[in-house]
This record gives C-alpha cells, structure tokens and sequence, in this order.
C-alpha cells in the first residue's frame, strides 16, 4: 500500500467516530461468536461502528490488513482496574471494555468518567464501586463515609446491606459486586469462609434489579457461592469449590462463571519470600486443581464461561496478568482455542448485557476489534501483541 494511503487511512481511523466512512481491506475474519470459518472480508467502518462486511474488493485508499487476523476487542470479565495509565495499558493489550469488580477510593469510577468524556485513552469501564461485603474497609467508608459505623464493625443484616447497595447504585456504579465468601489473596483470610448469608446477598440482588443492573458474587467457598446463586447473581467470580449441586444449578438458571484461572495460578501468586507471600504460594498450590476440575465441570455442562483477568493493569503483581493469559489457561483445561477467545469476546459481552452493540464484529456493532498475524485458532500466542486495536472507530495500537 503506498505510504501516503496508509498514512490518510490511519489519519481517518485516529480521528473522531464520526469521521469519513473507512475500510479496511484483506483480513480473516474470526466473528468472535464461535463460527468455524476465518473468511477473507473487506470491513467498512463509519462514525464508530461496523457498516459493512464484504467480499474482498479493490478500495481505493483502504487499509491493507495484509492477510492478519481480525476479531473483536478482548472484554476483560474481571479487572481492577482503576487509573488512567492502567486504563490505557489495558487498551494497548487489546481490552476494549471491562467490568472492573471493585474501587478504592471511587477511582475507578473517575478513570471510567474520563474514559466516557475523552479524556482518557482507554476500554469502556462497566464499575461496581465497591466491593459489598461484612467488613467495608477503609477505602469504602471513606468513600461512603455515612456508613462510618461500620469502620469497626460488621455489616451485618439484610436492611443495612440494602442501605448500603442503594448507596452504590446512587454513586453511578454499572455493576453490583458483593461478597459470597473471603477473599483468597490475602494470608489473614479463608477463601473457604462464607460472607454475606443468602438474605444479605438476596437484597442486593433485589436493589440492583430495580436499577436494572446485575450482580456478580465473589464465591470460592461452595456454600457461599450455592446461596449466591439461589439469591439471583448474574455471575460467580472465581468459583474454587463449587459442588455438583451448585454447577446444576447455575445451568438451570443461567449463571455465569468468571474462574480467573491465570490470576489463580502461579502466575498471580507475590513475589518473595516473606512469610505473607510463601502462604499464598501454598494456598495456590492446594487451590489450582480443584478450581480447574470446577471449570471442566462447568464447560461440559454448557454452563456460560466468561473470561477475566482479575488483574490491575498497574504496577503490582496482578499487572502481569492478560487475557491471552486467561485464553491459554481455558485451553489447558479442555476449551478449544476458538471456544476460549470466545469467552474472552462474545460470552463476556453477554455477561455484561452488551452484545447488542459489541463483542463480536458484524454490521451495526461497535468498531472494537483487534488484528494479530497469526490464526489465533491454531496459534494463541499470537494474542499477546495485537498488530492493531480499534475501539469504537478510533485506532489505539497501530503496528502494521
């Protein structure tokens, strides 16, 4: 393509969504819906979405994809993230929305502002806002400060979980995060240990529907994540010990399962050797096998299986955590490479309730895609470093 071309294409594409209608040209197209073929398309791209997919044709002006391999936008299922800069590292990984679960400080809330204003480079954020569970912490009540009394105190009763699910819901969340059982990344903590009772989690998942949002549950324990379920969430996060009985019943009503397999693993696991760091060394050890038993149960069963990181995108040790990571792990425990992109693309768009506008690439959605070099299908190494990233019509990653 003669560089003037490329240049005037990729000028079109950096500009505003509402810029001239763009193609681009020669690539196979993986619809991120789970279809078999890669077909060679042409995609016309106009004021931010996609116009048109057509059989290859000489377009005047055009990008040349050179033969690579277009599918939509990683949606990270599970972030953390909550910065500017960790927002537009996430972008130049290939994220182009993510339901971040969890914010200190409302920052998140603010970077996702930024985001939506275009201040900030970066994936569309869907934000909980905080994280609804027995003990606030710190950050929380600051934010939330007329809940000062539980700074040293439990939150405890379904009105008073109420009260405080209501008081997210007013400060702009997208998303309702509540805790099913204890976190697992601290050495102070059980993961097996129940949280909230299933009335508690119940009245949230009541606030949240008046406001038409959904409710994802934090459940490594399989009680916990049982009375989750039987309350109405949207989604079990992580998911270590589910039962049988658990698994039949999110098949029957629809749960989804985020198991955050990479974060889960070594992977994830702190650095060091202090006595802190060796203790969730061991806890990964004892938790990895049957996290992954849970998640080959849950893929045989047709149970919907969305992808996330549970990463920050920062600086710490959860930034080294991406989706191609979360792909892989999805490969090791029976998906195939297809089924497993399509966790990280059209499954998460389903979780979060935005397939109508993007997650897989077809006329009339969101310009968010991504190009790599190789057929990911075969090869899914090819994920860590996207040739091109697209969101909403406006290029973010241009390494043709």
């Amino acid at each position: 393509m003669p560089r003037i071309a490329l240049a005037l294409a990729l000028g079109l594409l950096a500009g505003s969504a509402t810029s001239a209608p763009q193609w681009l040209v020669h690539a196979h197209l993986i619809d991120g819906r789970g279809g078999a073929d890669a077909p060679l398309v042409d995609i016309r791209i106009e004021d931010g979405r996609i116009a048109e997919i057509a059989v290859p044709a000489p377009r005047p002006g055009a990008l040349d994809l050179r033969g690579g391999y277009l599918l939509p936008g990683f949606i990270d299922a599970h972030s953390h993230i909550e910065t500017p800069a960790a927002a537009h590292r996430a972008l130049l990984s290939g994220v182009t929305t993510t339901r971040v679960l969890g914010d200190a400080y409302l920052k998140a809330l603010a970077t996702r502002d930024l985001v939506h204003g275009g201040w900030v480079e970066g994936p569309e954020m869907l934000v909980s806002g905080g994280h609804i569970r027995p003990r606030l912490g710190e950050p929380f009540i600051l934010s939330f400060p007329q809940f000062g009394r539980y700074l040293d105190a439990p939150l405890e009763g379904a009105d008073n979980v109420r009260a405080v699910a209501r008081a997210v819901i007013a400060r702009g969340a997208d998303v309702l995060k509540i805790g099913a059982s204890e976190r697992a990344g601290l050495a102070s903590t059980d993961p097996r240990r129940q949280e909230l009772s299933y009335e508690e989690m119940r009245a949230v998942v009541e606030e949240a529907s008046r406001a038409h949002l959904y409710v994802a549950a934090h459940a490594h324990d399989r009680n916990g994540a049982n009375a989750a379920v039987r309350a109405g969430v949207r989604s079990i996060e992580h998911g270590t010990w589910l039962d049988d009985e658990t698994l039949a019943l999110m098949k029957a009503r629809g749960t989804f399962l985020v198991p955050t397999l990479a974060i889960m693993s070594p992977l994830g696991d702190p650095r060091g050797d202090s006595a802190e760091a060796i203790a969730l060394q061991l806890r990964t050890r004892a938790m990895m096998r049957p996290l992954r038993d849970a998640v080959r149960k849950a893929h045989a069963l047709g149970i919907p299986i969305a992808a996330g990181t549970d990463g920050d995108y920062g600086e710490g040790d959860s930034a080294r955590v991406r989706p191609p990571h979360e792909i892989e792990e999805l490969v090791a425990v029976g998906f195939t490479p297809l089924e497993a992109i399509t966790a990280a693309t059209w499954q998460s768009a389903k979780l979060l309730g935005i397939e109508q506008r993007t997650g897989s690439l077809a006329p009339g959605l969101d310009a968010d895609l991504m190009l790599v070099e190789r057929d990911p299908r075969i090869d899914t190494t090819t994920l860590y470093e996207p040739l091109l990233v697209v969101r909403h019509g406006r290029v973010a990653v241009n390494r043709l």
